[in-house]
């Protein structure tokens, strides 16, 4: 049933308009020399990704606007699909199709009004999540050259991936780090040979001028009710500055820093995020994790703490919470917690997750609420706590010898399946 909600939501998708609109109209701006950063479209909304990202979704505009949102809807889907194969690959490779089946399963119940955002919107985010997976994946096997270019693909279209660099170089995997930047360099060629180099140099940026995180309208991150990056978080509780045309006035404002109090306790924020990427990576640095389960775990943590750490996050990119939502499942069903107790306060915070990452699904009236009071960050939050509290387990036993290499029981890493 809920595939073929998701199904549904895609025959919906393709009538309206959506994001894959501005993707199109900006492909057409870069092939026509214009400034594509330089405008807005529509009712007023900027393109934000690459110039290669729009040179490559340039095809699709020939196809008409229901068959290109068809074809694109099809493709949100086969990374979907394939992200929850590589899951299969990572955490799940040892579990019996039973427990594979409850974990997809819940996780997907869970994650269902995120899913239905993003087709909805026509929105990278299971792009994201893939060329994340994918890249570590192809990498853990020793295809360097093509994890590589995923991860790089997929920072140079929307740049959440960045967070892999320094995971890369943690895990002592310099050659792939190499490469990745290598590959985002090369990225930029085929648009500069539309636009040619003086073109391209100026794309580069009026984009970055469009993204600068310094801007403060990135600092405060309230230019939409609905963003809940932890920029969007704190100005909405603790800034007179924060907020917009569509805020409720509902009181919210705990204090009234100046932007200067702000931008230190925003920069504080921040650098709690990334130290707490420690405990998931554990120390010391420079050594392989300790198995697949650990990879997929200290990933989730990644790709979960972008949705708090990069400016303009909306409501789709709870996506983006995905792997921890299946390790979370897998932690309950089968893995390292299943000793613990089924009843009581352990599954009150899972049934929060499930009732609250659907909110705006099963009481949609409320939704402006929602938004105001930022419920979406609280539940990153929340899945964050929770992520550290169902790690590994028994894995880190000083008794327990680190393995030196994973997925060793998988296919050539050379061979694309």
């Amino acid at each position: 049933m809920l595939v073929v909600g998701l199904l549904i939501t895609v025959g919906i998708a393709v009538t309206g308009r959506n994001d894959l609109d501005i993707y199109l109209a900006a492909s057409n701006d870069l092939l026509a020399g214009v400034d594509m950063y330089a405008k807005l479209y529509f009712e007023g909304f900027s393109y934000f990704y690459s110039p290669l990202f729009a040179l490559l979704v340039a095809p699709l505009g020939v196809l008409g606007p229901v068959v290109s949102k068809l074809v694109w809807s099809g493709l949100m889907l086969a990374a979907l699909w394939r992200s929850w194969w590589l899951a299969d690959r990572m955490l799940l490779v040892e579990a019996s199709s039973r427990v594979k089946l409850a974990v997809g399963f819940v996780t997907l119940l869970v994650l269902f009004q995120a899913a239905r955002d993003n087709l909805n919107s026509s929105q990278v985010t299971f792009f994201v999540i893939w060329s994340m997976l994918e890249g570590v994946y192809r990498i853990q096997l020793g295809g360097y050259v093509m994890g590589a270019l995923v991860i790089a693909v997929g920072i140079d279209m929307k740049l959440l991936p960045l967070v892999l660099l320094p995971y890369l170089a943690y895990r002592r995997w310099w050659l792939p780090l190499v490469l990745v930047i290598a590959c985002v360099l090369v990225l930029q060629v085929p648009p500069a040979v539309v636009s040619g180099w003086e073109g391209m140099h100026g794309l580069l940026r009026s984009r970055w001028a469009l993204i600068d995180p310094s801007d403060t309208r990135h600092i405060l991150d309230e230019d939409e009710p609905s963003t809940i990056a932890l920029g969007s978080l704190l100005s909405a509780y603790l800034s007179t500055e924060g907020g917009n045309q569509h805020t409720l006035s509902l009181p919210r404002n705990l204090a009234n820093l100046d932007l200067g109090q702000f931008k230190l306790l925003l920069l504080a924020g921040r650098l709690l995020l990334v130290l707490l990427a420690l405990y998931f990576l554990r120390w010391p640095p420079f050594r392989p994790a300790r198995d697949n389960a650990h990879a997929w775990w200290e990933l989730s943590y990644l790709m979960l703490c972008t949705v708090l750490l990069f400016p303009h996050q909306r409501n789709y990119s709870l996506m983006l919470a995905g792997p921890a939502v299946a390790w979370l499942a897998w932690h309950a069903i089968a893995g390292p917690g299943r000793h613990v107790p089924r009843t009581g306060w352990w599954w009150t915070p899972r049934i929060a997750l499930l009732l609250g990452f659907n909110a705006s699904m099963l009481a949609g009236n409320y939704a402006p609420i929602y938004d105001h009071y930022k419920l979406y960050s609280f539940l990153t939050i929340g899945t964050i706590l929770m992520l550290m509290a169902c790690g590994p387990g028994e894995m880190w036993s000083s008794r327990r010898p680190a393995r030196t290499g994973l997925l060793q029981d998988v296919d050539a890493p050379h061979r694309w399946e």
